[in-house]
């Protein structure tokens, strides 16, 4: 192995580290709601009340601006959609959203986030793109599904600010002289200062280009 690759290698390693960090705590409260709604019909406030303890440890230990249970249309006994969410440094309580411009409920249920784990009951990573419904930020949500008795009663997930992976991942990054990209081209982070967030690079036009285990992301370099 050239120290080049070793040092794409490790760059590799940093970015399935956060993630799948992630996604490992998100299972805990994955299996939490399954247990939950395996007994019987859920309504809002006991989702929120036997998740929130472990949402909260999680908020205070890992590099995350928001996590939570996000509710599939009426899986919920007393409300057709809700997000018991909380997020930020006050860790405060988001449990309704508003569309951007309107008063109209959010139909979440629309956003990749929450249609792709539905469609392949996989657990999978959405970004970067702002985030209207929570920080208005460029995230990275990370999402799991939570299937009772053979449905998906929502999902769980956790949001990473994609300021929040520069400071984690540049470092790596520069050393190699490499670019974090999702799985259309898209750039997350770069040690190319010319690289925006959400530049769309031509994957073919790099000669080394490294997949995340399990993760629709890749690393590459010129």
């Amino acid at each position: 192995m050239t120290v080049q690759t070793a040092e794409l290698g490790a760059c590799v390693d940093r970015v399935e580290q956060h993630f799948h960090g992630l996604l490992a705590e998100l299972e805990s409260m994955r299996r939490i709601l399954v247990d939950l709604f395996d007994r019987g019909p859920v309504d809002s406030a006991v989702a929120r009340t036997a998740i929130e303890p472990t949402v909260r440890a999680f908020l205070g230990t890992a590099d995350i601006v928001g996590a939570g249970y996000v509710a599939a249309r009426d899986a919920l006994s007393d409300t057709p959609l809700y997000l018991a969410w909380w997020q930020g440094d006050d860790q405060h309580l988001l449990a309704e959203a508003d569309a951007p411009g309107t008063n109209d409920p959010l139909d979440y249920t629309r956003h990749p986030w929450f249609r792709t784990p539905e469609r392949t009951g996989e657990p999978h990573v959405t970004g970067p793109y702002v985030d209207f419904v929570c920080t208005d930020e460029y995230v990275m949500t990370s999402t799991a599904p939570v299937v009772s008795q053979g449905r998906m009663v929502g999902v769980v997930g956790a949001d990473t600010l994609v300021e929040t992976l520069e400071k984690l991942l540049l470092p790596t990054l520069r050393a190699a002289g490499a670019t974090v990209v999702n799985d259309l081209g898209r750039t997350v982070v770069s040690a190319d200062p010319h690289l925006a967030t959400g530049s769309l690079l031509d994957l073919t036009a790099y000669p080394e280009v490294i997949g995340c285990a399990r993760l629709p992301l890749s690393v590459l370099r010129p």
